[in-house]
């Protein structure tokens, strides 16, 4: 109980964030931020067409617009394979793309970097039909027996339950665009991602995630990926010029005028 009020206590002395979408500024590093509104958007995931092609905005742009539709709001989802299939969990619609992955990465010599999707603990980012969300860490995703409309899988799971994953290194020199999606303690979305711009977007993981605790309030975040990170927000962000390739797309679309 005192853990609880003490992180309640801590949450309430934080400025809340006011607009759906805006700059934020961190230890001098500029973080686009979405808030996501269950009640007036509908979030979807997309791979690229078929799965298993490079996705891009422009691509996901143009099949939307096929259809009447135009993104409101587009950023990559979690790290993927060089088939640019999700490395873990994808369910989109309700129907999993692809299956939970609970394997640890195995080194093949000493001193072998862990890639980001394996340092464990890593996370699962899910939304049910009813709009509520939820970051879990991954096994104890697999016992809660959920049936989520949308989830990405990927890691590290930046923040559980307010604490920062035990391997990240505030002091780390490892500084690269990063993105991610945090859960507020009263369940909001909030999606996030540096700008890309060598001067005020490169960050580590640790000051990623002290972002997302001690700025946005988010007890629970989950790192999506690095360098190649992306985020439009139409009337926020540049315009749709280009993008990097990706596997999964999560999206927030809008009619076309």
């Amino acid at each position: 109980m005192m853990r609880r009020l003490t992180l309640f206590a801590w949450l309430l002395s934080l400025s809340p964030l006011t607009s759906q979408a805006e700059t934020v500024e961190f230890k001098g590093v500029l973080f686009y931020v979405h808030r996501f509104d269950p009640e007036k958007e509908k979030l979807e995931i997309f791979l690229g067409d078929p799965p298993g092609q490079p996705n891009t905005f422009l691509q996901l742009e143009k099949r939307l617009n096929a259809q009447g539709r135009q993104l409101r709001f587009a950023m990559n989802s979690g790290i993927f394979e060089p088939t640019f299939l999700p490395s873990g969990l994808h369910v989109s619609e309700g129907k999993s793309i692809v299956k939970l992955n609970l394997t640890d990465f195995k080194k093949t010599r000493e001193n072998q970097f862990t890639p980001n999707f394996w340092l464990k603990p890593n996370g699962v980012f899910f939304l049910r039909g009813d709009g509520t969300a939820a970051i879990v860490e991954s096994h104890r995703y697999a016992r809660l027996k959920e049936s989520p409309v949308l989830a990405t899988q990927s890691g590290p799971l930046l923040v559980d339950h307010g604490k920062i994953h035990p391997v990240l290194n505030e002091n780390s020199t490892s500084k690269r665009y990063r993105n991610g999606v945090g859960v507020t303690l009263d369940g909001k979305v909030l999606f996030a991602c540096t700008h890309r711009d060598r001067e005020k977007g490169l960050i580590n993981l640790y000051n990623t995630a002290a972002f997302f605790r001690d700025k946005l309030g988010c007890p629970n975040a989950l790192y999506l990926d690095g360098d190649i990170s992306c985020i439009y927000i139409r009337g926020e962000t540049p315009s749709l010029k280009r993008s990097n390739w990706f596997s999964g797309i999560l999206a927030v679309t809008e009619a076309k005028p």
